[in-house]
C-alpha cells in the first residue's frame, strides 16, 4: 500500500435515525415556545443605560438634486455663489441659512459631492 490512508465512505442514515432526529428538534422547539411565553419579569427589573445611544432619525428626508439636470456655466457660477454664502452663514452661526444655501447649491450642482458633504456637516452642528 501506499502512504496514504483510504477515508472510510460517508455512513449513510437509516430512516429511523433520521426521525429520532426530528424527533430531537421538535421537542427544543416545543421548550423554546414555552420559553417565550414566561413573563419576562426578570427583564423589567434591570435598568438600561441609555447614555450615548442615538435616537433613530425621524427628520424628512434631504432635497437632493436632479442628476439627469443640464448644468450650465450659469448654474455652475450661481451654485459656487451658493456654496461661499452658505460657508459665510455657517461661520456667522447661521446653521438652518447654511444648509438652505447648501441645498440651492446641490440642486443647481447635483453631481458635486463636496455640497452634499458640507451640508451633512452643518447637520452635524445642530
Amino acid at each position: 500500500m501506499g502512504g496514504g490512508g483510504k477515508i472510510p465512505p460517508a455512513a449513510h442514515k437509516t430512516k429511523s435515525e433520521e426521525n429520532i432526529k426530528e424527533g430531537k428538534t421538535d421537542s427544543k422547539k416545543a421548550e423554546e415556545n414555552t420559553k417565550t411565553d414566561e413573563p419576562s419579569s426578570e427583564e423589567s427589573d434591570l435598568e438600561t443605560d441609555n447614555e450615548g445611544v442615538i435616537e433613530p432619525d425621524t427628520d424628512a428626508p434631504q432635497e437632493m438634486g436632479d442628476e439627469n439636470v443640464e448644468i450650465t456655466e450659469e448654474m455652475m457660477d450661481q451654485a459656487n455663489d451658493k456654496k461661499v454664502a452658505a460657508i459665510a452663514a455657517l461661520n456667522d452661526g447661521e446653521l438652518q441659512k447654511a444648509i438652505d444655501l447648501f441645498t440651492d447649491a446641490i440642486k443647481l450642482k447635483p453631481h458635486l459631492a463636496l455640497l452634499y458633504a458640507k451640508r451633512a456637516s452643518v447637520f452635524i452642528k445642530f
